[in-house]
């Protein structure tokens, strides 16, 4: 197994050991949406990636990350890698002079995608290569690749994914690399009422973070101190007032689970409703009718969970039918309730969130 091998020898690279524990959210909701099987999408975030020793790191080396989530497809166990090398570094990072460091923040690396059950992994590698360039260029390749496929395209193709992970491994033993954070951690299913996790082992929307710093050097004190606010992994002093923790390399990781996906309109059915409503803008019902019937087909994919394939249809369906007696109303005649600025007129919008809200999904 590609990823089991992967683990192994990023485990076996993690010299200095490392502090992986859940932190808790201070500034967010109380109530998570809990993981419940095919009720819910599953998404891992890096939220905050902090690198000290900016200048250091920029000058001599070239930072190389790898998240490879492993979870339930089709009944099937996938997993499914995200790169970070230099360029996505270049696009993201914010160079914060006060400490000499770099930050990344808000990164998806997988998701969303439905929750089927089961376990879900994350093995997380944080490098820095010294600089060669035989090695940027090998590096490059690979986060290119991942890139241009995206994760739903690595989903979709399990040998692509296992071809990356193997490309990954290759490099796991070079001299040119240095292990700077190395974890690989499991959730298992949730076993309580209503998907709820019994125990911290149990998968539940959790912040989690890595530090390069061995658990031997921190005190319980110091790592009971720690939270997360407005996304940032921060130091709560003993009056609560918050400061950003910045004294060590560490990566903070999101997993959450969100009952709906806001990037629908790349999924192949939206292309198709909008085939259809350019059919009845002109006035062709025969062709319309026909593409109407693929959307209402389409919307039955398994990368949209039970509830939102019906909201959406829902959705689709009021707009059809109100397009479709527009284009057959007489030339020159105005349907009552569509007149502009009447608070009855037929609205038809795309927009996710307006969409949602509408329907108090």
């Amino acid at each position: 197994m590609a990823l089991r091998d992967l683990v192994r020898r990023v485990l076996a690279r993690q010299s200095e050991g490392v502090i992986a524990r859940p932190v808790p959210t201070l500034d967010g909701p109380t109530d998570t949406t809990p993981f419940v099987a095919d009720e819910v999408y599953l998404v891992i975030r890096v939220s905050q990636l902090w690198l000290a020793n900016e200048r250091e790191l920029w000058r001599e080396f070239l930072p190389f990350g790898a998240v490879v989530t492993e979870f339930l497809r089709d009944g099937d166990r996938v997993a499914v890698p995200y790169l970070i090398g230099a360029s996505e570094l270049s696009r993201r990072l914010q160079v914060t002079g006060e400490h000499d460091a770099v930050e990344i923040s808000n990164l998806r690396v997988a998701g969303p995608v439905p929750y089927e059950g089961d376990d879900v992994s994350l093995l997380l590698a944080l490098y820095r290569a010294k600089t060669s360039d035989t090695l940027q260029r090998s590096l490059n390749l690979i986060e290119n690749v991942s890139s241009a496929i995206g994760f739903a395209g690595l989903l979709g193709s399990t040998r692509v994914a296992k071809a990356l992970i193997d490309g990954i491994e290759s490099f796991v033993d070079s001299a040119a690399l240095e292990l700077r954070v190395g974890v690989h951690q499991s959730w298992s299913a949730p076993t309580g009422p209503g998907g709820m996790a019994r125990d911290p082992m149990e998968l539940t929307s959790t912040h989690f973070a890595i530090i390069r710093r061995p658990a031997g050097k921190a005190t319980q004190g110091e790592l009971a101190s720690l939270g997360v606010v407005g996304g940032r992994l921060c130091r709560v002093a003993a009056d609560g007032t918050t400061a950003p923790y910045t004294e060590h390399d560490f990566i903070l990781v999101r997993v959450e689970a969100t009952r709906h996906r806001d990037d629908y309109r790349q999924l192949a059915f939206f292309q198709l409703w909008r085939r259809t409503r350019q059919h009845l803008a002109d006035g062709d019902l025969g062709a319309a009718q026909v593409l109407w019937r693929q959307t209402a087909g389409a919307l039955c994919t398994d990368e949209l969970i039970r509830p939102q394939q019906e909201a959406l249809f829902e959705e689709y369906q009021r707009q059809y039918v109100a397009l479709v007696e527009r284009a057959a109303a007489p030339a020159g005649t105005v349907r009552g309730g569509d007149h502009p600025g009447d608070a009855g007129a037929t609205e038809f919008e795309d927009d996710p969130e307006i969409l949602l809200r509408r329907l108090g999904r």
